[in-house]
Parts: structure tokens; sequence; C-alpha cells
């Protein structure tokens, strides 16, 4: 009865803890391809890159300088609960610096549209990863990250000339912060395996009960 009560205890918590690790994002790792995002906004050279990554696989941020656009990928998430914080991460690499200098404003983070709203501005120069994080409210249900590189002075915030400072991206999630002391709710699903699991239980119990009863006394 010790062990059943344990395995019920186990399976309540790992339903509980279930929601806190939710990923949001298609094909974060771009292991294989870049399938889920929308990639475009330069000349042409925005694209999947099998040859780099963090480990190999990333999205290439790569246009020509324009100053009337960047190049840029974005993926449109949904699920999302209106009022909660959310944590967007992703890795980040120099490719290339055709500009000869950096602005310190060159990679951006955005939420739903670009370059009217960033979330997060900034520059890496050195040629290693960098883990990037940044936080947003959800307004709705759904929302569209993008990530853009090679930025100028149209992007509110930021340089104030137009880039040529290019990027890898890999490695992208989006998860939802749950304060500390909020018990995360269940979903239908999790509400359904628990009711499962406490019926399961609860026959054991009776089918013990019923042959302890059945068994000759000393």
């Amino acid at each position: 009865m010790r062990r059943i009560s344990l395995l019920l205890a186990s399976a309540v918590l790992a339903l509980c803890a279930g929601p806190l690790h939710a990923q949001f994002i298609t094909n974060g790792t771009l292991d294989s391809d870049a399938s889920g995002w929308s990639l475009g906004g330069g000349c042409g050279d925005e694209a999947w890159d099998g040859a780099n990554g963090n480990p190999p696989g990333s999205i290439r941020l790569n246009a020509c300088g324009e100053p009337d656009s960047d190049p840029a990928a974005s993926q449109t998430i949904t699920g999302l609960t209106v009022g909660a914080s959310y944590t967007i991460q992703v890795d980040v690499r120099l490719f290339a610096n055709s500009s000869g200098g950096g602005t310190g404003r060159s990679f951006g983070v955005f939420l739903n549209n670009e370059p009217a709203n960033p979330l997060l501005l900034t520059e890496f120069l050195d040629g290693n990863w960098h883990t990037v994080r940044v936080n947003f409210t959800a307004t709705s249900t759904s929302a569209t990250i993008i990530f853009a590189g090679e930025l100028d002075a149209r992007t509110p915030g930021g340089p104030g000339i137009t880039t040529d400072v290019a990027y890898f991206i890999d490695n992208i999630s989006v998860t939802q912060n749950v304060a500390a002391g909020v018990i995360p709710t269940l979903s239908d699903q999790s509400l359904l395996l628990l009711g499962v699991v406490l019926a399961a239980s609860a026959a054991l119990l009776l089918r013990k009960h019923r042959v302890l009863r059945r068994a000759p006394r000393p």
C-alpha cells in the first residue's frame, strides 16, 4: 500500500511540474532544417545553415546591409496566457561584420513587428556563441517572435546608421515563467491521466483488500 501511495504521489508531482517546462517554439534546435520558421527581409541569404550551429544546424541572418530591410527569422506561437510572463532564449554568433565595426545594436529580438517593437538590442563581434534571454508579457493568446540582424536607423532605440553585421541563431525556446509559490493548473489531459492513476490505485487497493479477507486465518 505504501508503494502504491508513493507511485501516486510521484505521478501527481509529475503532472503538476509538466506545465513549468512547456515549450512553445516549433523546431527550435534547427538540427535538420528551418521548418516552422519564416525567413526573409533581406537580399536572399536568410537561410538554414547545416554546417554551422551549436551544434551544427542554425539559421543564418545575412543580407546586403539594405537601409530599408533586415534579414529576419520569425515564428508565431499560440497557447499563451494573457498577462503571463515568458522567456525567449536564443544562442547567437557572429557570421560576418561587413560594416567594418559595430554599433552595439546590430542584433535584435522583436515581438509581433520588426523593426517597431524591439525587446532587446545587442551585438556580438567576437565569433563565440552567446546565449541571450529576454522576457515579455503576453497581451494575446498568440505572438510572433522575430530575430533580426543588420539593424539600422529604422529600429526604435537602435543604431543611428545602417549596419551590415550578420548572425547565426540556434537553440531557440519560449517558456512560461511561473512565480514562486504558484501552483500551475492542470491541463485537461493531465486531469484525465490523474483520474486514470487514481482509479487504477483504487482498484489495486480493493483487490488487495478482497484477497486479504479471503485468506484463511491462522
